[in-house]
């Protein structure tokens, strides 16, 4: 039996209900945001939350995959085309500092209080996912045709890349002047800078020994 689409105007509320959500979330926090809570930002009865997703959990994951998916589509063709460090930490920075960006306290706020649930937190952990695969990607490129490659866990760098943004994001929403994140930020720049050249200069003594 196929599947059954959601008609325009059910799509139209979910949409509703799933900006109100994040809206909520970016608002009150994740303590803050209840099936009322986000039915009164959004101006609607409370039990289309329960009609459309169950519950506000599932409610919740689905406000972060489209949050998750917005972003993504505003960073994927640069993630795409990266081809080395510097330009990977610029990306994280912008995103980082994309303050106007509705959808960036929401997802800190979901991530930071479900990172520690054993139900949710694989569940949110699949929702970026993507993510990973793109900065795998990018690594990938990086490191194409240099004698390190073999040695570099590309998939592995990315995970432990992502887990170091997804750090930085929860400890700035403890630091409200951003000074830290930004040094820290200032910092992998620096590194990225000058990693590049080291690594060509280790690349060419290894051609010219063999």
């Amino acid at each position: 039996m196929a599947e059954r689409r959601p008609s325009k105007s059910g799509q139209a509320t979910k949409d509703k209900i799933l900006d109100a959500a994040l809206e909520t979330v970016r608002v009150e926090g994740l303590v803050g945001t209840s099936a009322r809570a986000i039915a009164k930002v959004g101006d609607f009865n409370q039990a289309l939350v329960f009609y459309h997703f169950g519950s506000v959990e599932e409610l919740l994951l689905a406000a972060l995959e489209r949050a998750n998916g917005r972003r993504m589509e505003r960073f994927e063709t640069r993630l795409a085309e990266l081809d080395n460090l510097p330009d990977l930490v610029q990306v994280a920075r912008e995103l980082h500092a994309a303050a106007d960006d509705p959808d960036h306290s929401a997802l800190s706020a979901i991530v930071a209080g479900w990172s520690a649930s054993s139900e949710l937190g694989p569940r949110v952990l699949a929702t970026l996912e993507p993510w990973n695969e793109l900065v795998a990607g990018a690594l990938r490129r990086v490191i194409d045709g240099h004698p390190l490659a073999a040695f570099v866990p590309a998939d592995e760098l990315a995970y432990a890349l992502a887990a170091l943004f997804l750090g930085l994001e929860m400890m700035a929403r403890l630091d409200p002047t951003d000074q830290k994140t930004d040094a820290a930020f200032a910092a992998l720049a620096g590194l990225a800078n000058v990693s590049a050249p080291i690594l060509d200069s280790f690349g060419a003594a290894t051609v010219e020994s063999t």
